[in-house]
């Protein structure tokens, strides 16, 4: 799969508070992959990073690779929510369409055939999806008891000519000035990920979570 933009960044919150990035994503032939670990996960950065290996290195399903990680973390509901809660966002490429893929919080990013970038913001209110809830005993839950899925959303190529995903850290900037806000959606429009990241270092306490970019 061909992108512009790959940006994994730790959150100044994190750097200040001495936790680790809790993003991780990659970019495969086909597909890509963005998973946001819950951060009261205690390690959820662990489960986000072996889903990723697992995804990228395999041909498994998700199914698959979930009882795979829920074997190598422990059966312990608490174990699997402390390892394992994170979001996941998979956008392919179609002939025809964009199709993102989701079960949890983050962002779409969409720019049109005139250029215009658009932001789709996608929430599940204050209890993120997380994947793994599928796994532990419904007993133990407090929400979804009733067990998760994965959402879907497609943009055709007619409308958009580019279309890529953000873990949640992205809603700092988009909530920043005009001014700031305007400066990274240009570098966003140029392709350039060196100075994109470089934006993002100089505003590093803009972006008090972590982030993570596909685009």
């Amino acid at each position: 799969m061909d992108v512009g933009l790959f940006i994994n960044k730790i959150g100044m919150e994190h750097v200040e508070s001495g936790m680790n990035c809790q993003d991780y994503g990659f970019v495969g032939e086909d597909s890509s992959y963005i998973c946001d670990g819950c951060s009261a996960g205690k390690h959820s950065e662990v489960g986000a990073k072996l889903f990723c290996h697992l995804k990228q290195t395999t041909s498994y399903d998700i199914e698959k690779i979930f009882h795979m990680l829920c074997g190598i973390v422990g059966e312990k509901g608490s174990w699997k929510q402390d390892f394992l809660s994170f979001t996941i966002l998979q956008m392919t490429e179609t002939a025809e369409d964009f199709v993102v893929n989701y079960c949890g919080d983050g962002y779409i990013i969409l720019q049109d055939i005139e250029g215009n970038i658009i932001f789709e913001e996608l929430t599940d209110g204050e209890y993120p999806k997380y994947y793994i809830y599928n796994y532990i005993d419904q007993e133990k839950l407090r929400h979804y008891k009733e067990g998760v899925d994965f959402s879907q959303k497609s943009f055709s190529k007619k409308t958009y000519t580019k279309v890529g995903i953000a873990s949640d850290g992205l809603r700092f900037i988009l909530r920043a000035d005009d001014g700031l806000k305007q400066e990274f959606i240009d570098y966003l429009q140029s392709g350039k990920e060196m100075r994109t990241k470089l934006f993002i270092n100089r505003n590093h306490k803009i972006f008090r979570d972590d982030i993570t970019i596909i685009f």
